[in-house]
């Protein structure tokens, strides 16, 4: 997604792709990304386990479809802060499907916050993109047999939402 922020894996070469590669397919890599959503979920924590193909009425999206139209996908949440109007949560997506964490979320009822595509059509808080954030991500590097954990801060926008909404609580 262009407008999440945060971790991106690059390799350098092609060993290094396939070795990334086969970790990403035997859901080896652990991913975690902070979003901040209109709403509260259900439950605390919680696990979407819903598959996801194209909209059928809308092409250019994804939605939660049955599981024979779409792919397996499978995102865990845990609530880290609660606002009147909004969650921030931590996000584990075991699968990597396109706009898999929004499109669950907004299947939960409790939209990304200012996402143009799956949320509302005016946004609860005034924002230039998504409150979606990939903080952190742990893998083994090409020949290391350690994994390793990356984290990224919350960019200064983001961060300047969380602010408004402590100060606002």
């Amino acid at each position: 997604d262009k407008d999440t922020s945060g971790l991106i894996l690059l390799a350098k070469n092609d060993r290094a792709y396939h070795w990334l590669q086969d970790q990403f397919r035997l859901r080896q890599v652990k991913k975690v990304y902070l979003a901040l959503v209109d709403g509260h979920p259900p439950t605390p924590t919680g696990r979407i386990e819903a598959a996801i193909g194209r909209d059928p009425s809308q092409r250019k999206k994804m939605a939660v479809v049955p599981d024979a139209k779409g792919r397996e996908s499978v995102s865990e949440y845990f609530t880290r802060e609660v606002f009147p109007e909004h969650t921030l949560l931590d996000v584990h997506p075991h699968t990597g499907r396109t706009h898999q964490i929004r499109v669950h979320l907004a299947f939960l009822g409790c939209p990304v916050t200012a996402d143009p595509v799956y949320g509302t059509r005016k946004p609860s808080i005034d924002m230039k993109r998504h409150f979606l954030h990939a903080y952190k991500l742990t893998v083994r590097l090409p020949g290391e047999s350690e994994a390793r954990t990356f984290e990224a801060p919350l960019p200064d926008d983001l961060e300047a939402v969380l602010v408004d909404l402590r100060r606002n609580s």
